[in-house]
């Protein structure tokens, strides 16, 4: 119970414990003995008996020593285990720290790592692993205040070590100090490494859209008639809205090149790709109003065509109508035919308003850059001449109907 040892470490206080635990049970089991010895000695020391072996002073004194001693161990033990509670707080808070600082040594090394990744997957990875980093820092924040607490608290009430808990107070301060200085450094370094990469990649797929967009445009698909030139026409539109619509994917390109840092705003193809990509958008949206323009007037001309025909048979049918149709020479007959051409008349009127809106899509074709001028032409003056004619032919059926219509008005009178 007098030895010195208090343990080296914590496993070495452990055991000295659990031999302090044996020597307090045999002084714990002696107690009884003593007191056995100082109830058989009471009829010595008493006054009166007949045989006393022994002067009662000295069986008295000798009772007393005895039960002093073993007072004297008793205390001694409880010395020796509060010594031993102390040296085990000590050591349990040198062990518990020692862990701590083992760990921030380590995750220090990680820290220090200049691996940002290769890509944009692996960058996402790596920032994943310091987000479980910062969960598992977070995590230990608690602990390690506790333990700095408890080690203040062996600082101030002076006991074994105090040097050393200090020492190592303050060396854990400033590793964990180091460590969150790393740590924001390193996530600072990652999230402009994953900015970087997310940047070439939507760079590349804003490249490779553009390749497909460019690709359709320039497509010399332009219909075989109304109805397919029209769909072509409808999907050329949805492709122009999706153009219009990427040109804020580029300008969010733009915004991402200007925010990333100089380091990598300076890498190798980041500005040669913005400059490309700007030049050919704007190539895909000259290509895409040019096709735009063709299909437009690819249209007009199958609508000119389609209109062109349709009055071109309103005039064969109503000519067939005039050459069958004879004089009569009866003033009732000829009333209905009058009233005939007036109804006429009234579809002419409508007919010429499309002629003439066949002339003018014919005429916007011409000053274009339609390949098909020719054939416009061909359409166009064929209708006009068939226009005419029709014309001459009800001009001069009108006036034979008015010529009959007066001579028997004349015959009425009369």
């Amino acid at each position: 119970l007098q030895s010195q040892e208090l343990g080296k470490h914590l496993l070495g206080v452990d055991a000295l414990l659990q031999l302090q635990a044996l020597l307090e049970a045999d002084v714990a089991a002696q107690a009884e003995r003593v007191r056995a010895v100082g109830a058989a000695a009471r009829r010595f020391t008493e006054d009166g008996q007949d045989y006393q072996p022994c002067e009662p002073a000295v069986v008295r004194e000798r009772v007393a020593t005895l039960e002093l001693r073993y007072q004297a161990l008793v205390d001694l033990a409880g010395k020796r285990r509060a010594r031993l509670e102390e040296s085990r707080r000590l050591w349990k808070f040198l062990w518990d720290t020692g862990e701590d600082e083992a760990w921030m040594k380590e995750q220090e090394r990680l820290l220090s790592s200049e691996d940002v990744g290769r890509d944009l997957t692996s960058s996402l990875r790596l920032l994943s692993q310091h987000d479980a980093f910062r969960g598992e820092q977070s995590g230990r924040a608690a602990p390690l205040r506790h333990a700095l607490a408890q080690g203040r608290a062996l600082v101030a009430q002076g006991l074994l070590g105090t040097t050393e808990v200090a020492q190592r107070i303050q060396e854990l301060e400033t590793h964990w100090e180091a460590l969150n200085g790393l740590a924001g450094q390193r996530e600072r370094r990652l999230r402009e490494a994953v900015a970087f990469f997310q940047f070439q990649a939507e760079a590349t797929d804003a490249e490779a859209w553009l390749e497909d967009a460019l690709r359709l445009v320039a497509s010399p698909e332009l219909g075989r008639d109304e109805y397919s030139t029209l769909r072509l026409a409808r999907q050329h539109r949805e492709l122009q809205d999706e153009v219009r619509g990427h040109r804020r994917a580029l300008e969010a390109l733009q915004e991402q090149a200007r925010a990333l840092t100089a380091a990598f705003a300076a890498a190798p193809g980041v500005s040669e790709r913005l400059e490309e990509l700007g030049k050919r958008y704007r190539e895909l949206e000259e290509r895409a109003e040019r096709r735009r323009r063709r299909l437009q007037d690819a249209l007009s001309l199958y609508t000119m065509r389609s209109e062109a025909d349709a009055c071109g048979l309103w005039v064969s049918e109503k000519e067939q109508w005039l050459h069958a149709m004879d004089i009569p020479e009866k003033l009732e007959d000829l009333e209905v035919v009058q009233q005939r051409f007036e109804t006429l008349e009234q579809e002419v009127n409508n007919l010429e308003s499309r002629v003439a809106n066949v002339n003018r899509v014919a005429e916007e074709l011409l000053g274009t850059e339609q390949s098909d001028k020719e054939s416009v032409r061909a359409t166009r003056e064929e209708l006009n001449a068939r226009w005419e004619r029709f014309r001459a032919l009800a001009e001069q059926k009108k006036d034979a109907l008015t010529s009959a219509l007066n001579v028997q008005n004349f015959h009425l009178e009369c």
